[in-house]
């Protein structure tokens, strides 16, 4: 590994570079009035990047092979690294010393008066600093001549497309499989005991299968091969959804025992990721598993990537699900040969790389997509692409990889550069890392290949969240607002995100909410930062002293003399599990040696519970993770905090100086408990607030809402009855709040006047409005198309409610609920208007309902879209004459509706 990462050394130099100059220049702005010693050092510093970015920008696209280029640039990576460590330490002594209120964080008016007072002792980091760059900008001429001489001379040229096409995301296929496809499916969905299984699978039960009634089919070969692909296709198949009543996916990783693995089996039945510890016994979940399966019956349970480590607790896991119901599939996929002996009950899946024949049409498909007339009209790229092809063995991975950074550019020159780039005759140094991993990573920009990097310090296996992940992402200022004006930082990583997905750095699991990292593309990973990055477990070799992110898989045991060695770590992430507190006097080592920590995860261990006495050090601290431990003393948290994870905290443990972390953009917490945070509206940052109760004391009025503009995706207002009339109501500001999605608002006979105080911004796309108490709805439902986005309404339990508003209004509703609206008689074509996106429409406890009017206008019936339909609860209907123009309906549903059901059967 070390090895490549001499070659790639520079992979995102440039996007460090590029951070510290931007820092740097927000110092120079007009937000600050400087000593005149301190702008002198900071445009000295500015000056140093700006001469070494034009360098790194070239060194970064290149594999640079001269050791002594790699050298100079890995000390001006460090040298980066230590500018952006002392222009933070400004800022958090800004935020100590000055005390900033919450609305000094977001107005720049008062942003612009602030003096900048830098300690002596911060004068002296940011001199010597200065003096490290200066020093390497001397000697940057011997580099340039040397690049020179490498045909490095010139900044990346800028493509010339002569056609091109946006990535469009393609489905995953599998090619070359359909023989082995139908015997694996024949196998499960047969699999019941029955004389319909072949004689021949029937006669190579052992006596595992009659103990535990679970088949055991393993698909074994190498990485790259398809293994998890094809049985992601067997898991979706239809007939098998119907087929198994519980389904299980469980990505095991090399420190996965019987515990965790039946754990994550659970979990998975569950369909619950987020609010799961780990702390029940091998007992318990035992119990819940075997309950599970007695109530439903038969299971599909597929374990991926499976390692020789487990080959020894096989007995004890299959004795653990076993069942006397037959018929339940565990699906193993391997690469060892051993572990595919060691679980075989039925017959063994071996997966080898595809034949030419099979493998060119995998490779036109993700290269070409639907664009095949682009192979008819340029002959050109068609041989290239076949060259490139031959290069991949057989491997429908490489496939996917290579066609999705082909996809990206139907160009020439584009194409050609793949075929001729240097990591093809890399393989002597490679150790193990495929050129064509390599090429795409060369592909991707700098903010984009340290945000890959920086996964290395994560398992084997580790189950990805997509916003988790970003909000790391932001914590390291790897995502920054310079360049996308007026974008969230959450919906810029998002994107980053989305696109190594769509590259194939990352893959989406079987239920699309959690992402996994090939091996292949893990072993990338931590070849292009094994000096930054570091995951240690047992038997691992030493970390360089270099190392910015470590990762620690305990249960080895990590020694207080061990952790002395690291100085420089900004990540500090906890894997496994561990009954010894030595672990934890290890981190707390580590906090002291270590002021430039912001990425801190200690979630899921029990076995902790008092605070680390070195925490309050870390004023650089941005995310933390302290979910599902007992910690019972939790009092403060560092000031720079802008994640905080409390999991399975009770609303008693949550400190109440919450509210003073003025930089917080995302609080998980238990709602109850956040519910009960006094002046929550002080955290002016917070992205996400799930839940908030109305109350009548200060701290918990509606109006701590006012200054909550960044609020996003979903909130629920409750006891919205306790506000006293429009005017406060308007004090929450809701009609600014323009990144929210999804609204609830619910109460007690809330009064028209409370309502139109409570105006969302036009850009909702879910509304729920619970215990509303007028006639009719405020003027804001019923004036023309304002909210031409909201997709979802939901209007239930307003017992006066008579007049149903113009839902016309609404023109891409594709959801709409009414329920227990006793007073409503009549339903018109005005109440429906146009709703040509509507498609699941449910109605329910209207039971004054009479008549509802048919209507078609000028574009034919109403309601052609609806493809789902009930109807329950409504006495006194008779009619309904839109449903034989529903002509899309798949699902109709229609209860406690006498009159109308007599009058269905009349007709």
């Amino acid at each position: 590994m070390s090895a490549v990462a001499e070659q790639v050394v520079g992979g995102f130099s440039s996007a460090v570079i590029q951070r510290v100059a931007d820092k740097t220049m927000d110092y120079l702005g007009s937000n600050y009035n400087l000593s005149h010693a301190t702008e002198e050092l900071l445009t000295r510093l500015r000056t140093s990047l700006t001469m070494v970015k034009a360098i790194t920008e070239v060194a970064d696209n290149h594999l640079i092979i001269s050791n002594s280029l790699t050298k100079w640039l890995r000390n001006l990576h460090t040298a980066a690294y230590e500018a952006e460590d002392v222009l933070d330490r400004f800022d958090c002594h800004e935020i100590v010393a000055g005390k900033r209120k919450v609305s000094e964080l977001i107005s720049s008016s008062v942003r612009a008066l602030k003096s900048l007072v830098v300690p002596d002792e911060g004068m002296k980091m940011l001199e010597c600093v200065v003096q490290k760059l200066d020093h390497l900008c001397a000697i940057s001429n011997t580099f340039v001549e040397l690049m020179k001489h490498d045909n490095l001379n010139a900044i990346k040229e800028e493509r010339i497309v002569e056609e091109t096409t946006s990535r469009v995301p393609i489905d995953v296929k599998v090619f070359g499989r359909d023989e082995v496809l139908e015997l694996i499916l024949k196998i499960m969905l047969g699999s019941s005991g029955s004389e319909t299984e072949p004689s021949s699978v029937r006669a190579k039960l052992g006596a595992r299968y009659r103990i535990a009634g679970v088949d055991v089919i393993p698909i074994v070969g190498m990485s790259g091969v398809g293994k998890t692909t094809l049985a992601q296709v067997i898991y979706n198949n239809e007939n098998v959804k119907g087929h198994f009543k519980q389904r299980s996916w469980v990505y095991v990783s090399k420190h996965f025992g019987v515990k965790r693995t039946l754990q994550e089996m659970l979990r998975s039945f569950k369909g619950n990721y987020s609010s799961f510890g780990y702390a029940e016994s091998l007992e318990t979940t035992i119990n819940n598993i075997q309950s599970v399966i007695h109530q439903d019956g038969r299971f599909l349970l597929v374990l991926d990537n499976v390692w020789d480590e487990m080959c020894d607790q096989w007995n004890s896991l299959l004795t653990a699900i076993a069942c006397d119901v037959p018929g339940s599939v565990v699906l193993v996929t391997t690469q060892s040969k051993r572990v595919a002996d060691t679980v075989v009950t039925m017959c063994q899946v071996p997966l080898t790389p595809l034949p030419w024949e099979s493998f060119w049409p995998v490779f036109r498909y993700y290269a070409f997509g639907t664009t095949d007339v682009v192979v008819e009209n340029n002959q050109t790229l068609l041989l290239i692409g076949e060259q490139i092809a031959k290069k991949l063995d057989g491997l429908p991975l490489a496939a996917k990889v290579m066609g999705d950074l082909m996809r990206s550019r139907f160009a020439v020159d584009h194409w050609r550069s793949i075929l001729e780039s240097d990591w093809w005759d890399m393989s002597e140094v490679l150790c193990g890392i495929l050129p064509y991993m390599g090429i795409s990573y060369q592909d991707l920009q700098p903010r984009q290949r340290q945000s890959f990097a920086f996964c290395s310090i994560f398992p084997q296996n580790y189950l990805f969240d997509k916003d988790r992940l970003v909000n790391m992402w932001i914590s390291h200022d790897f995502i920054q607002h310079s360049e996308f004006d007026g974008t969230r930082l959450e919906d810029i990583g998002s994107k980053l995100f989305d696109e190594l997905v769509q590259r194939s750095f990352f893959q989406s699991t079987f239920d699309n909410k959690r992402y996994t990292m090939h091996n292949l593309v893990r072993a990338l990973a931590i070849a292009v930062s094994s000096n930054e990055c570091f995951l240690h477990k047992e038997n691992s070799q030493r970390a360089s002293p270099t190392v910015r992110h470590l990762s620690l898989e305990v249960g080895n045991q990590l020694h207080i003399h061990e952790a002395n060695r690291y100085k420089n770590l900004r990540t500090i992430l906890l894997f496994g599990h561990c009954d010894s507190n030595e672990i934890f006097d290890a981190v707390d080592n580590m906090l002291a040696n270590s002021r430039s920590i912001r990425v801190l995860d200690l979630s899921h261990f029990e076995v902790m519970t008092s605070m680390l006495p070195n925490l309050a050090l870390l004023r650089k601290l941005r995310f933390f993770d302290l979910s599902f431990t007992r910690v019972n003393n939790l009092r403060s948290f560092p000031c720079n905090l802008q994640f905080l994870y409390l999991r399975g905290y009770t609303c008693d443990s949550v400190p109440q100086s919450i509210n003073r972390l003025a930089s917080l953009r995302h609080l998980y917490v238990d709602a109850t408990a956040l519910s009960r945070i006094s002046g929550i509206g002080q955290l002016s940052q917070l992205q996400e607030l799930e839940n908030f109760s109305v109350g009548k004391k200060t701290g918990f009025m509606i109006n701590e809402l006012k200054s909550m503009q960044e609020l996003s995706k979903k909130i629920c207002i409750s006891n919205i009855h306790i506000i006293k009339n429009r005017h406060e109501a308007k004090d929450a500001c809701m009609i600014e709040k323009k990144h929210l999605e999804a609204l609830v608002l619910t109460g007690r006979n809330v009064s028209k006047d409370v309502l139109e105080g409570l105006q969302p911004h036009p850009n909702l796309g879910e509304l729920m409005i619970e215990g509303y108490g007028a006639i009719n709805f405020p003027s804001w439902m019923l004036q023309g198309q304002i909210y031409t986005k909201l997709q979802s309404l939901h209007v239930g339990n307003c017992r006066l409610l008579a007049v149903l508003p113009p839902f016309g209004n609404f023109p891409s509703l594709r959801r709409l609920i009414l329920d227990n609206l006793p007073l409503v008689k009549h339903v018109d074509g005005i109440s429906f208007g146009c709703l040509r996106s509507l498609e699941d429409l449910r109605v329910s406890s209207m039971t004054s309902w009479i008549d509802w009017s048919h209507v078609e206008d000028d574009h034919g019936p109403l309601l052609p879209h609806v493809t789902r339909f009930e109807l329950h609860n409504c006495p006194k209907l008779e009619e309904v004459p839109h449903l034989s123009f529903m002509s899309s309906l798949s699902e109709l549903d229609i209860s406690s509706c006498g009159n109308l059901v007599n009058a269905l059967s009349n007709s």
